[in-house]
Protein backbone atom coordinates (compact mmCIF):
# COMPACT_ATOMS: atom_id res chain seq x y z
CA UNK A 1 0.00 0.00 0.00
CA UNK A 2 1.59 3.22 -0.76
CA UNK A 3 0.24 5.72 1.91
CA UNK A 4 0.95 9.10 2.15
CA UNK A 5 0.67 11.76 4.24
CA UNK A 6 -1.16 14.37 2.54
CA UNK A 7 -1.10 17.42 4.77
CA UNK A 8 1.70 17.42 7.62
CA UNK A 9 0.59 21.05 9.11
CA UNK A 10 -2.81 18.41 10.28
CA UNK A 11 0.09 16.42 12.65
CA UNK A 12 -0.30 19.82 15.04
CA UNK A 13 -2.91 19.71 17.65
CA UNK A 14 -5.24 22.34 18.76
CA UNK A 15 -4.32 21.37 22.26
CA UNK A 16 -1.10 19.54 23.76
CA UNK A 17 1.42 17.37 22.76
CA UNK A 18 1.75 15.97 19.23
CA UNK A 19 -0.65 13.34 18.52
CA UNK A 20 0.56 10.07 17.04
CA UNK A 21 -0.69 9.21 13.53
CA UNK A 22 -3.41 7.24 13.03
CA UNK A 23 -2.51 3.66 12.44
CA UNK A 24 -3.25 3.10 8.83
CA UNK A 25 -0.88 -0.23 8.49
CA UNK A 26 -1.79 -3.08 6.31
CA UNK A 27 -4.33 -5.73 7.10
CA UNK A 28 -3.48 -8.94 9.02
CA UNK A 29 -6.10 -11.30 8.66
CA UNK A 30 -7.39 -14.44 10.50
CA UNK A 31 -8.03 -17.27 9.71
CA UNK A 32 -11.54 -17.19 8.12
CA UNK A 33 -10.36 -14.21 6.66
CA UNK A 34 -11.15 -11.34 9.38
CA UNK A 35 -8.56 -8.50 9.07
CA UNK A 36 -6.76 -7.37 12.68
CA UNK A 37 -6.88 -3.54 13.08
CA UNK A 38 -4.77 -2.45 16.19
CA UNK A 39 -6.09 -1.95 20.13
CA UNK A 40 -9.40 -1.53 20.34
CA UNK A 41 -10.16 2.57 20.88
CA UNK A 42 -13.63 2.57 22.65
CA UNK A 43 -16.43 4.10 20.19
CA UNK A 44 -20.34 5.45 20.88
CA UNK A 45 -22.44 2.14 21.78
CA UNK A 46 -19.20 -0.02 23.42
CA UNK A 47 -20.90 -1.62 26.27
CA UNK A 48 -18.71 -1.34 29.14
CA UNK A 49 -18.25 -3.21 32.65
CA UNK A 50 -16.21 -0.86 35.54
CA UNK A 51 -15.23 -3.07 38.66
CA UNK A 52 -13.45 -1.88 41.64
CA UNK A 53 -11.51 -3.34 43.73
CA UNK A 54 -12.43 -2.52 47.13
CA UNK A 55 -15.52 -0.81 46.31
CA UNK A 56 -17.78 -3.59 45.28
CA UNK A 57 -21.18 -0.96 45.59
CA UNK A 58 -19.71 1.11 42.46
CA UNK A 59 -19.15 -1.44 40.25
CA UNK A 60 -21.41 -1.14 37.49
CA UNK A 61 -21.98 -1.40 33.56
CA UNK A 62 -22.50 1.26 31.12
CA UNK A 63 -22.85 2.53 27.14
CA UNK A 64 -20.35 4.94 26.05
CA UNK A 65 -22.54 7.68 24.83
CA UNK A 66 -23.05 9.32 21.30
CA UNK A 67 -20.91 12.10 22.69
CA UNK A 68 -18.19 9.49 23.43
CA UNK A 69 -18.12 10.07 27.46
CA UNK A 70 -19.65 7.67 30.20
CA UNK A 71 -21.23 8.48 33.25
CA UNK A 72 -20.41 6.83 36.56
CA UNK A 73 -21.36 7.20 40.54
CA UNK A 74 -18.78 9.81 42.08
CA UNK A 75 -17.39 11.58 39.57
CA UNK A 76 -18.53 13.56 36.41
CA UNK A 77 -18.74 12.44 32.93
CA UNK A 78 -15.62 11.31 32.14
CA UNK A 79 -14.68 11.22 27.82
CA UNK A 80 -13.41 7.91 26.52
CA UNK A 81 -14.10 7.79 23.07
CA UNK A 82 -10.96 6.95 20.80
CA UNK A 83 -8.99 5.74 24.42
CA UNK A 84 -7.91 2.28 24.47
CA UNK A 85 -9.37 0.01 27.37
CA UNK A 86 -5.74 0.33 29.51
CA UNK A 87 -6.12 4.51 28.79
CA UNK A 88 -9.45 4.64 29.94
CA UNK A 89 -8.76 2.45 32.79
CA UNK A 90 -5.35 4.81 33.93
CA UNK A 91 -7.91 8.12 33.90
CA UNK A 92 -10.64 6.16 35.93
CA UNK A 93 -8.41 5.47 38.18
CA UNK A 94 -6.74 9.11 38.25
CA UNK A 95 -10.26 10.66 38.43
CA UNK A 96 -11.49 8.21 41.59
CA UNK A 97 -8.06 8.72 43.07
CA UNK A 98 -10.06 12.13 44.19
CA UNK A 99 -12.75 11.09 45.98
CA UNK A 100 -11.52 7.29 46.84
CA UNK A 101 -8.60 5.92 48.77
CA UNK A 102 -7.01 3.39 46.39
CA UNK A 103 -9.83 3.03 43.76
CA UNK A 104 -8.00 -0.15 41.79
CA UNK A 105 -10.61 0.49 38.84
CA UNK A 106 -10.64 -2.18 35.92
CA UNK A 107 -12.50 -2.02 32.84
CA UNK A 108 -14.07 -4.93 30.63
CA UNK A 109 -15.48 -4.12 27.23
CA UNK A 110 -18.71 -6.57 26.98
CA UNK A 111 -19.71 -5.68 23.64
CA UNK A 112 -18.92 -3.53 20.51
CA UNK A 113 -20.37 -1.34 18.65
CA UNK A 114 -20.77 -2.22 14.79
CA UNK A 115 -18.03 -0.55 12.99
CA UNK A 116 -19.18 2.53 10.93
CA UNK A 117 -17.27 3.82 7.64
CA UNK A 118 -18.73 6.46 5.49
CA UNK A 119 -17.82 5.26 1.57
CA UNK A 120 -18.49 8.67 -0.67
CA UNK A 121 -17.14 8.99 -4.47
CA UNK A 122 -17.51 7.03 -7.76
CA UNK A 123 -19.18 3.79 -5.97
CA UNK A 124 -22.12 1.69 -6.55
CA UNK A 125 -23.93 2.67 -3.52
CA UNK A 126 -22.18 5.58 -1.14
CA UNK A 127 -23.33 6.32 2.09
CA UNK A 128 -22.76 4.52 5.67
CA UNK A 129 -21.39 1.62 5.94
CA UNK A 130 -22.03 -0.89 9.44
CA UNK A 131 -20.34 -3.82 10.03
CA UNK A 132 -19.95 -6.04 13.03
CA UNK A 133 -16.78 -7.46 12.07
CA UNK A 134 -13.08 -4.62 11.36
CA UNK A 135 -13.31 -2.78 7.66
CA UNK A 136 -10.41 -2.85 5.27
CA UNK A 137 -10.06 -0.39 2.65
CA UNK A 138 -11.20 -2.75 0.13
CA UNK A 139 -13.95 -4.32 2.09
CA UNK A 140 -15.59 -1.08 2.50
CA UNK A 141 -15.69 -0.54 -0.92
CA UNK A 142 -16.96 -3.99 -1.67
CA UNK A 143 -19.74 -3.38 1.04
CA UNK A 144 -20.31 0.22 -1.15
CA UNK A 145 -21.20 -2.02 -4.07
CA UNK A 146 -17.81 -1.55 -5.60
CA UNK A 147 -16.15 0.75 -7.50
CA UNK A 148 -17.69 1.88 -10.85
CA UNK A 149 -15.54 1.58 -13.76
CA UNK A 150 -13.02 3.97 -14.40
CA UNK A 151 -12.46 5.12 -10.68
CA UNK A 152 -9.10 6.19 -10.32
CA UNK A 153 -8.15 3.19 -7.54
CA UNK A 154 -4.86 4.54 -7.39
CA UNK A 155 -5.73 7.34 -5.58
CA UNK A 156 -8.31 7.00 -3.29
CA UNK A 157 -8.39 9.04 0.28
CA UNK A 158 -8.64 8.04 3.47
CA UNK A 159 -9.41 10.36 6.04
CA UNK A 160 -9.36 10.39 10.28
CA UNK A 161 -9.92 12.42 12.88
CA UNK A 162 -7.78 12.39 15.28
CA UNK A 163 -8.74 12.59 19.19
CA UNK A 164 -7.57 16.22 19.32
CA UNK A 165 -9.89 17.27 16.01
CA UNK A 166 -7.67 17.52 13.45
CA UNK A 167 -7.54 15.42 10.03
CA UNK A 168 -4.92 13.13 8.40
CA UNK A 169 -5.62 12.46 5.26
CA UNK A 170 -4.06 9.64 3.11
CA UNK A 171 -3.21 8.07 -0.48
CA UNK A 172 -4.01 4.27 -1.07
CA UNK A 173 -3.55 2.89 -4.24
CA UNK A 174 -5.65 -1.02 -4.44
CA UNK A 175 -4.58 -1.53 -7.77
CA UNK A 176 -6.80 -3.67 -9.70
CA UNK A 177 -6.89 -6.24 -7.81
CA UNK A 178 -7.59 -4.51 -4.48
CA UNK A 179 -6.51 -6.31 -1.25
CA UNK A 180 -6.52 -9.86 -2.59
CA UNK A 181 -3.34 -9.99 -4.47
CA UNK A 182 -1.93 -6.67 -2.54
CA UNK A 183 -2.56 -7.38 1.05
CA UNK A 184 0.06 -4.39 1.74
CA UNK A 185 -2.37 -2.18 0.18
CA UNK A 186 -5.39 -3.05 2.15
CA UNK A 187 -5.46 -1.21 5.57
CA UNK A 188 -7.74 -1.95 7.98
CA UNK A 189 -10.09 1.55 8.61
CA UNK A 190 -11.20 2.52 12.09
CA UNK A 191 -14.75 3.64 12.87
CA UNK A 192 -15.92 7.01 11.64
CA UNK A 193 -12.85 6.80 8.60
CA UNK A 194 -13.96 8.64 5.75
CA UNK A 195 -13.84 6.35 2.22
CA UNK A 196 -13.90 8.69 -1.19
CA UNK A 197 -13.27 7.28 -4.43
CA UNK A 198 -12.52 9.56 -6.85
CA UNK A 199 -14.00 9.25 -10.81
CA UNK A 200 -11.36 11.80 -12.31
CA UNK A 201 -7.80 12.87 -10.89
CA UNK A 202 -7.42 15.07 -7.99
CA UNK A 203 -5.40 17.51 -8.65
CA UNK A 204 -5.38 19.79 -5.02
CA UNK A 205 -6.15 17.20 -2.69
CA UNK A 206 -6.40 19.69 0.46
CA UNK A 207 -8.80 21.45 -1.08
CA UNK A 208 -10.63 18.52 -2.32
CA UNK A 209 -10.44 17.09 1.33
CA UNK A 210 -11.86 20.20 2.97
CA UNK A 211 -14.77 20.53 0.46
CA UNK A 212 -15.56 16.35 1.61
CA UNK A 213 -15.30 16.66 5.36
CA UNK A 214 -17.87 20.20 5.16
CA UNK A 215 -20.22 18.64 2.62
CA UNK A 216 -21.10 15.03 3.54
CA UNK A 217 -23.19 14.88 6.51
CA UNK A 218 -21.03 12.23 8.14
CA UNK A 219 -18.12 15.05 9.14
CA UNK A 220 -20.93 17.69 10.10
CA UNK A 221 -19.91 18.07 14.13
CA UNK A 222 -16.66 17.35 13.03
CA UNK A 223 -14.50 20.72 13.44
CA UNK A 224 -12.09 20.64 10.16
CA UNK A 225 -8.30 22.46 11.56
CA UNK A 226 -5.83 22.15 8.11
Amino acid sequence: MRVLLLLAALLIPLVGCTPDAPNIAAARVVAGGSPIGGPHRLTPNDDIEVRFRFYADLNERVTVGPDGHITLQLIDDVPVAGLTVPEATKLLNQRYAKVLREPDVSITVRGYAPQEVYVDGWVTSPGLIRSDLPLTLSRAIAQAGGAKTGAHMDQILIIRRAGDGTFHYYEAALGNYGGVNHPDQDPVLSSYDLVYVPKTAIVSVADYVGTLTKNIPFYLNYPFNP
